[in-house]
C-alpha cells in the first residue's frame, strides 16, 4: 500500500515495514473523503429510509475523525505526528494541525446538523428520534470499537487511545447535532418543532442481523489483526 508493505492490519492501525508520511496520512484522509461522499449522497436523497439514515451515520462517524488532528497536535502522538515529523518549526506545524482539526470538526458538526435538519423540518424525523438514533449509534459503536481494540496485537495502551479515545472521545461532537438542529430548524422555519414521531420507527431484522454479523467480524477478525506473510 503506497509502496510500504503491510505486515499486520488491525482495527487500531497497521504495522508496516518502514515508514511513510503518505501511509500515516491515508487513514484520516480516507475517513474525510468517504464521509463527505456519503453525506453528499444523503443530501441527494429525497426522503427518509433505512439506507439514507445509514448513509448519514456512516458520514458522521467518518467526519468526526477530523478530531484526530487535534489529538495528534496536543499529545504529539499518532499518525499525524508521524506526518509532520522532521518539519520545522515543530510548534508551528502542531498549531496548524490543531487549527485545521478544530475547523474541520466544527464544520463537520454543522454540516451534519444542516443535512439531517431537513428531515426534521419536513416532519420525516422527530428530534426525539434523532437523539435516540445518535445516542444508540454512539454507545454501540464505541462499545464495538473498544471491544475490538482490546484484542489488538500491538499494545494495551491502544485500548484507551484507539479504542475508547477514538470512539467516545473523538465522536462526542455527534451529541451536539440535535441542539444544532433545534436552533437551525426552529429559527429558520419559524414553526413549532415536532415533538413526537411522525414516521413510525421500526426495527428491520435484516438490518439488525447485518449489524451483528459485521460487528462480530470487526471484533473477532480485525480486532486481533490480519497478518500478511512476506
Amino acid at each position: 500500500m503506497l509502496g510500504v508493505p503491510i505486515t499486520v492490519l488491525a482495527t487500531v492501525g497497521m504495522q508496516t515495514i518502514g515508514t511513510s508520511r503518505l501511509v500515516s496520512a491515508a487513514g484520516t484522509t480516507a475517513n474525510l473523503l468517504f464521509g463527505a461522499l456519503a453525506l453528499a449522497l444523503f443530501n441527494r436523497a429525497g426522503r427518509r429510509t433505512n439506507w439514507t439514515l445509514f448513509l448519514w451515520l456512516f458520514a458522521a462517524f467518518n467526519l468526526m475523525n477530523s478530531g484526530y488532528f487535534v489529538f495528534s497536535a496536543l499529545a504529539q502522538s499518532g499518525d499525524w505526528t508521524a506526518v509532520i515529523s522532521g518539519l520545522h518549526p515543530t510548534w508551528a506545524w502542531r498549531c496548524l494541525l490543531g487549527v485545521a482539526g478544530i475547523t474541520l470538526y466544527s464544520v463537520s458538526v454543522r454540516w451534519l446538523a444542516r443535512s439531517v435538519g431537513r428531515l426534521v423540518q419536513a416532519n420525516e424525523l422527530s428530534l426525539s428520534e434523532l437523539r435516540c438514533l445518535i445516542l444508540c449509534a454512539y454507545v454501540s459503536g464505541g462499545a464495538i470499537l473498544t471491544a475490538a481494540s482490546a484484542l489488538n496485537p500491538f499494545s494495551p495502551k491502544l485500548i484507551l487511545i484507539s479504542g475508547i479515545g477514538a470512539s467516545y472521545a473523538i465522536s462526542w461532537g455527534l451529541l451536539l447535532v440535535p441542539s444544532h438542529v433545534r436552533v437551525r430548524v426552529g429559527v429558520a422555519a419559524g414553526i413549532p418543532l415536532p415533538g413526537g414521531s411522525t414516521v413510525a420507527t421500526s426495527l428491520s431484522i435484516s438490518w439488525v442481523g447485518a449489524a451483528i454479523l459485521v460487528g462480530f467480524i470487526f471484533v473477532a477478525v480485525f480486532g486481533p489483526g490480519i497478518r500478511f506473510h512476506q
